[in-house]
């Protein structure tokens, strides 16, 4: 035990990392089960939900901040919520999909931009920098891949012409299709949070393409408040 730390310091630490471990596997879970969710559109929905879920268990169990809980579970509600209605609309009446896919979009970028914030604000608390503290922030930059691809399958439902389908899969038609789209969508929100880049757009698309630099943006964005994060805690200890 380190001069100045409690065991129950210690043992709340070790209870956030764990959360931190928790949150980054789930992700990656969802993630990796994209190309199974080409065959089986229905676990995108299941990994989305559970992704909340888990998400909602962090702040419960795992993380330091306890202010606003109410607003971050209300979100989190509202997103499982809206991922059913845009679900059960997407199999009714594929119109009234297109229509509620905004608001979709609209709920899931504030629940997990709340709680991008919170774990920003998690990660300043943390005495050192660790393993899990480093599995912590990348949860984060993987989420926002994610929540990329919630933005870019948004716009293919609402103007399918602005995307090249052939640069997605060609087997499948996004406007029949729209659920299996998704796991691409995923591949081009990666592939835009990255220095590849993502060639998805039709050629002067402005909307494929404003899509795909909003996810650069905010992925530099948050790396870039990381290493703020890092060099203002090395200052702080004159190194």
């Amino acid at each position: 035990m380190q001069p100045g730390v409690t065991r129950e310091q210690i043992l709340r630490i070790r209870r956030r990392h764990r959360g931190y471990n928790i949150v980054l596997v789930t992700i990656s879970l969802v993630l990796l089960l994209q190309p199974v969710a080409q065959r089986w559109p229905l676990l995108n929905p299941l990994g989305a939900i559970t992704l909340a879920l888990v998400m909602m268990l962090f702040l419960t169990r795992y993380s330091p901040l306890r202010s606003r809980k109410r607003l971050f579970y209300g979100l989190g509600i509202a997103a499982i919520v809206s991922e059913l209605l845009w679900l059960l609309a997407m199999a009714t009446h594929q119109g009234l999909a297109i229509h509620l896919g905004i608001g979709h979009l609209l709920i899931w970028t504030l629940f997990i931009g709340v709680f991008l914030l919170r774990k920003v604000r998690a990660l300043m608390l943390e005495p050192y920098v660790t393993q899990a503290v480093v599995m912590g922030a990348a949860s984060g930059y993987l989420l926002i891949g994610y929540l990329g691809a919630f933005l870019l399958h948004t716009l293919l439902i609402w103007q399918p012409a602005a995307f090249s389908i052939s640069q997605l899969d060609p087997g499948i038609n996004p406007v029949l299709e729209p659920l299996h789209a998704f796991p691409a969508m995923v591949m081009a929100s990666f592939g835009a949070l990255t220095t590849t880049g993502a060639d998805i757009g039709q050629p002067g698309s402005v909307l494929a393409s404003t899509g795909c630099l909003a996810i650069t943006i905010l992925g530099q964005l948050y790396v870039a408040v990381l290493i703020a994060l890092i060099l203002g805690r090395f200052h702080r200890r004159g190194i």
